[in-house]
């Protein structure tokens, strides 16, 4: 299991070098005072949910389909999200101030090197809201806005009904999944046919979801 120490000595310079940037933006300043928070052991590490294989998805996998409520408040289908883009998934709530600031700061980071990446097929990233009862379009909205997310990340939440079965779906392990503050720190990987092709561990490397990433795009 990946503790948040060793999560954070395997962080990317593009996260992590910014904690020496002078005079950072008030909400930069409130990320990293939460990260110094972390990497001082102010935070109990959480017990990740446990997960299946890690790596490639051998058959790929899709996933059953379930209505999600956007940003935007538009309802949307999964299928929707994750069809003809390449996608990294996260599982988040808005409400976490332990890891799911870092999640945060991992897709930022990764959304900073994405038009670089050489690519036939456009790439999104999207968190997955796993509370329903607080992870609202505004919520949304302002997750979003804390990281300065682009218009090709996209945040949504599931009905209260779909969280656990798209948690176990996504980890591939039928192991009990806890509670929401145990989520899993992965990374989802979906090709252009909403497949799921690829399992991080937790909080993996930037490098390694652009890698990824980039594969997918240019088949």
């Amino acid at each position: 299991m990946t503790t948040i120490s060793e999560s954070r000595e395997t962080m990317p310079d593009s996260i992590t070098s910014g904690m020496h940037a002078p005079a950072p933006s008030p909400a930069r300043r409130s990320l990293l005072c939460q990260m110094a928070a972390l990497a001082l052991g102010a935070v109990s590490s959480p017990a990740f949910a446990q997960h299946g294989d890690l790596g490639l998805v051998t058959p790929p996998v899709r996933l059953d389909d379930a209505w999600l409520v956007d940003q935007t408040g538009e309802k949307r289908l999964l299928s929707d999200l994750l069809h003809q883009r390449v996608t990294a998934l996260q599982t988040v709530y808005t409400g976490c101030g332990t890891i799911c600031p870092l999640q945060g700061a991992l897709f930022s980071a990764v959304q900073g090197r994405i038009a670089q990446i050489p690519a036939r097929r456009p790439m999104r990233l999207l968190s997955v809201g796993i509370d329903p009862l607080s992870d609202s379009p505004s919520a949304l909205r302002a997750w979003l806005a804390r990281y300065q997310a682009s218009s090709a990340w996209n945040a949504a939440t599931p009905a209260l009904a779909d969280v656990d079965r798209m948690r176990a779906a996504l980890s591939g392990s039928n192991a009990p999944l806890g509670d929401i503050a145990d989520h899993s720190t992965q990374v989802y990987c979906f090709d252009a046919n909403a497949m799921l092709r690829w399992r991080s561990a937790d909080l993996p490397r930037v490098e390694d979801i652009c890698d990824v990433l980039g594969a997918l795009a240019r088949t």
